[in-house]
């Protein structure tokens, strides 16, 4: 009798090893096995949500930043200021016909929306905000040798517009050409860059801003100077019948201060601007604004 139970439970055992430690597959008869319970040999790909997002956006390579990307806050609270801007080019150079014909890669469409926040107001109202579609055309690099290493032209058509109605409502439309200059020194990563644009009112609204270009005029020339890794300064001065504009804009990568690994930019703003914002286009804007910025 115990000859038989020995046996039983010897066959239940050798039964059981067999479903928990089967023979690896394809191996050799006597060769090693591989338990159920092994690590597997890879992590499967796609393992959050941002890699399986972009592996249904195939076309999201194709957009880019385009203006600065900030938020301000003003040392006066009611001239705090933030700005979005993205671009996107419709043609992407690994596509035949952008291959046959290079120069359509340099037709784009964008979007920039610059909003003037009151933080000091109970509610913290948006005073106002400019609505900015474009299409442009930036053209590749038409230049290189000495002095200037690289120069570019961009011409486009911009709509800009407060979205408000009644007597609040202000509207414009340019089209405009901006040639881009630039030097840069690949050694010291220094780079300076000059950028002259003209432009002529289309279709703007002769009922609530009929004599916008009396304060922002036709013209504003942008010089930007600074390392690739270091601090980047940037103006912008404008000439009208009402007087001249200016803004500077003061950025350094804060990871250069404090060991913080967060790669934002620390920015200064200084203004003293005629039509920073289109509801008072006859204002003149004195501010002092400090924040952060993740394009500059």
């Amino acid at each position: 009798m115990r000859s038989v139970i020995f046996t039983g439970l010897s066959a239940f055992i050798g039964l059981l090893s067999l479903i928990l430690v089967p023979p690896a597959f394809g191996s050799e008869a006597g060769g090693p096995t591989e338990s159920v319970f092994a690590e597997p040999a890879a992590s499967p790909r796609y393992q959050t949500v941002d890699e399986l997002f972009n592996l249904y956006q195939p076309y999201l390579e194709n957009m880019a930043a385009y203006e600065p990307i900030y938020f301000l806050v003003g040392t006066d609270p009611e001239e705090s200021k933030f700005q979005i801007s993205l671009k996107y080019r419709f043609l992407n150079p690994k596509m035949r016909l952008s291959k046959r014909h290079p120069w359509l890669r340099g037709f784009h469409i964008a979007y920039t929306q610059t909003s003037f926040w009151d933080l000091e107001s109970a509610s913290q109202p948006f005073d106002d905000t400019s609505y900015k579609p474009e299409l442009f055309f930036l053209s590749p690099n038409l230049f290189s040798g000495r002095g200037f290493s690289h120069v570019f032209f961009q011409t486009g058509f911009q709509h800009e517009s407060n979205g408000q109605g009644g007597v609040r409502s202000r509207s414009t439309n340019f089209i405009y050409f901006k040639p881009i200059f630039i030097f840069f020194h690949q050694n010291s990563e220094l780079g300076f860059q000059v950028a002259p644009k003209l432009w002529a009112y289309a279709r703007n609204d002769d009922e609530t801003n009929p004599d916008l270009y009396e304060y922002r005029g036709y013209f504003d020339l942008e010089m930007k100077c600074g390392k690739a890794q270091g601090t980047v300064l940037e103006s912008h001065l404008r000439w009208a019948e009402a007087g001249a504009s200016l803004r500077m804009d003061l950025t350094y990568p804060l990871d250069r201060l404090f060991d913080t690994r967060l790669e934002i930019y620390l920015q200064a703003q200084y203004v003293n601007m005629l039509a920073e914002s289109l509801l008072n286009y006859q204002d003149r804007t004195r501010a002092v604004r400090l924040g952060i910025s993740v394009v500059r």
